[in-house]
């Protein structure tokens, strides 16, 4: 399903140029977009491997993995993402502001929301996965910012899941951003589509028979674009033009979630950012801070972030999560913190 959307949403923009450049795209993305890293195999590289000796009509470049290109229908042919970096996000970095608020280009950023970008123009939502601290949620808040700030299109709403989430308090808070149009209908104000952000979709408690109130009620919503008002009458109401955007951390919460509802969704798994990733995103903002400084400081960026990044690989290394050190948990967020 997710294949055939996303083709058609390539495909939509575009005379029909290089065709199978575009399916080997979509097919890669669509089927091996959510192999990730796990028990230190790195199943991502091992789908490119495969892809690569079984699949020659389409050449990628030796470097890198398939997941390192996009193509460039009017040359077809294979281009790293970083060619599509806006230069114009670095230069708006405004170091008052936490770090938080930028989501700095870099490989896996601009292709992780590219993609998602042309998933939201066909109505399909993303599901991004990963552990704590990769920045799934950096990712989509920087698209919905994107999104929001370049027109009249969209609106944007965040709901964090906790372990307490349940329908109820879910559906209040997704009909606080809808308004009732005609008879049973009822969308996002004025002609807006909204686009709701569910962080931790998979933190909800199972109740006594394995299922989660609030998932359930998501995927009433993607099955049918209906629920029921929560009153005397029960009243179906249409809920139009809204579309989620969601992410989770397999290592927590119910590890899953009902695969009625992962059905509707297109899954991305978001891996640790390379060393190379991590230095332009903290280069970015070093370079920045310090560029009203003299020379002799301005030096030292690399230096510095050089060594906070070595520092963090030892200490990761040398405290290794287990079941009593539960608390070993040394993710990028940290990292990210610091600078």
């Amino acid at each position: 399903m997710t294949l055939c959307r996303l083709l058609e949403s390539i495909l939509n923009t575009n005379d029909v140029k290089g065709l199978e450049y575009v399916f080997v795209f979509c097919c890669i993305w669509c089927l091996g977009g959510g192999f990730s890293k796990k028990d230190n195999i790195d199943y991502r590289k091992s789908f490119s491997d495969w892809w690569k000796d079984k699949w020659k009509t389409i050449k990628f470049p030796s470097k890198g993995t398939v997941f390192d290109y996009f193509i460039d229908i009017e040359n077809n042919k294979p281009e790293e993402w970083v060619k599509l970096a806006n230069p114009k996000i670095v230069e708006s970095i405004d170091t008052a502001k936490p770090i938080q608020m930028y989501t700095v280009p870099t490989a896996d950023t601009i292709s992780t929301q590219w993609i998602m970008r042309k998933f939201v123009q066909v109505n399909i939502s993303p599901l991004l996965v990963g552990n704590a601290g990769c920045g799934k949620t950096q990712i989509i808040k920087g698209l919905l910012n994107e999104l929001t700030s370049t027109g009249d299109d969209f609106l944007q709403q965040t709901i964090n899941f906790n372990y307490y989430t349940d329908s109820t308090l879910l559906q209040q808070q997704l009909e606080s951003m809808l308004e009732k149009k005609a008879g049973k209908t009822y969308a996002p104000f004025g002609k807006y589509k909204l686009l709701q952000f569910i962080d931790d979709l998979n933190m909800p408690q199972l109740d006594p028979y394995e299922t989660q109130s609030a998932i359930a009620l998501l995927r009433q919503h993607k099955d049918y674009e209906k629920w029921y008002e929560r009153g005397t009458k029960w009243a179906l109401r249409e809920i139009k033009n809204t579309i989620y955007i969601a992410a989770m951390n397999p290592t927590a919460g119910s590890f899953l979630v009902n695969p009625r509802l992962q059905r509707w969704f297109w899954i991305c798994a978001v891996p640790f950012p390379e060393q190379g990733s991590l230095n332009t995103i903290f280069a970015a903002f070093l370079t920045k801070h310090f560029a009203r400084f003299k020379g002799t400081v301005q030096e030292q960026v690399g230096t510095v972030i050089k060594a906070a990044l070595q520092l963090h690989g030892e200490v990761e290394a040398s405290f290794k999560k287990s079941a009593k050190e539960f608390h070993y948990e040394f993710n990028v967020r940290h990292l990210t913190n610091i600078f």
